[in-house]
């Protein structure tokens, strides 16, 4: 069975909502049903296997779980950010929108017309932590009034946006100047991707954090990590064509009671997930050393490593190439780069196709 997620133009909404719906979809579906995410241009599809469905959604473990407090790391405390001590019950109404009309959500999926209802005058506030681009502000109550006009989503697709995002969302929080926090948050967008292997993915990849220099050096860390994971998967196991086209990042700050977006981007992983499916075996090398050099880049004094490879894989350039290259030599005349993580005369022409 196919069903819909009908892009609107707001791309994380857009994910998230596709990622909901495929684990919505899981929940009600039976044990031996697969669920996959395919990218199609105007339209996210969600498959599955088979066309029974199980009404049983509310005694399932899998659902139940899915709410816990502590799902994803804490995800849903950083999806209502801006909700401040609400956070918690903004997860019960999401639970209670989606447990009560999960029927209604799946039967209008199967409609590739269905569009959410979006307006400034009724239905839920968009999360800034799921679509910085109507970010607002602070939902809670400040000592001043804040009047501009909120963007708002009906309930179902609210919800459903909700639940996809506690999946599929990467935040990390840390300290940032004047004692104040930063949060850097990441979507993989997948071109085709099944559900059960992302489970496995996000808990080997969600938890490998360092502190990051800028929202982009957190997205170039976390594109290699993931490369990494998907060529183990590859080689490991016996089906295995999951891809994703690109990340999704940003950055959220705290200006005094608020929380407000400060960069974000997308980051194509065309080119890593020739890497992950390359049969040259110095693509792990190349890998391994990498991930040590962002390592090494965010430690006090090796910042200027960490932003030239953040660039350089962000933006595979003969520029990019060089400057990094040159700054590798410096670290490496000066003996602080460990040798077991240098680039080799076989793994470097890898390094360099990288490039093209």
């Amino acid at each position: 069975m196919i069903y819909f997620v009908a892009k609107t133009g707001m791309e994380i909404f857009d994910l998230c909502r596709a990622y909901g719906l495929a684990t919505l979809l899981d929940c009600t579906g039976l044990e031996d049903m697969r669920t996959i995410i395919r990218d199609a241009g105007a339209f996210y599809l969600i498959e599955q296997t088979g066309e029974k469905l199980s009404r049983e959604l509310l005694n399932k473990a899998k659902w139940i779980q899915l709410f816990d407090a502590d799902f994803g790391h804490g995800a849903w405390k950083q999806i209502f950010l801006t909700y401040k001590n609400k956070w918690n019950k903004m997860l019960g109404k999401v639970k209670k929108t989606l447990s009560e009309n999960f029927e209604s959500i799946i039967e209008k999926a199967k409609d590739p017309t269905y569009l959410p209802a979006i307006s400034t005058s009724s239905g839920e506030t968009f999360p800034g932590s799921i679509e910085p681009s109507v970010f607002k502000g602070l939902r809670g109550k400040t000592r001043g009034d804040y009047l501009e006009s909120q963007t708002k989503v009906d309930k179902e697709s609210w919800a459903l946006a909700c639940l996809g995002g506690a999946m599929s969302g990467r935040y990390k929080v840390q300290r940032g100047q004047g004692n104040k926090w930063d949060y850097f948050v990441i979507f993989p967008a997948p071109e085709r991707v099944e559900l059960d292997n992302f489970r496995k993915i996000r808990e080997s990849t969600y938890t490998v954090n360092l502190k990051y220099l800028s929202a982009q050096n957190a997205a170039a860390h976390f594109s290699v990590i993931l490369t990494k994971q998907m060529r183990q998967m590859a080689a490991n196991l016996s089906e295995f064509s999951d891809r994703y086209s690109s990340l999704f990042y940003f950055s959220l700050v705290q200006t005094g009671q608020q929380f407000k977006p400060l960069t974000g981007g997308k980051l194509s992983l065309y080119p890593l997930m020739e890497l992950a499916y390359s049969e040259n075996p110095e693509i792990e090398a190349v890998l391994n050393t990498w991930i040590y050099l962002f390592k090494k880049g965010t430690e006090r004094g090796g910042e200027d490593l960490g932003f030239s490879l953040t660039e350089f894989i962000m933006h595979p350039s003969l520029d990019s190439y060089e400057k990094h290259v040159q700054i590798f030599l410096r670290y490496n005349l000066n003996k602080k780069v460990k040798s077991a993580n240098l680039y080799t005369e076989k793994n470097i022409g890898e390094v360099i196709k990288y490039v093209k």
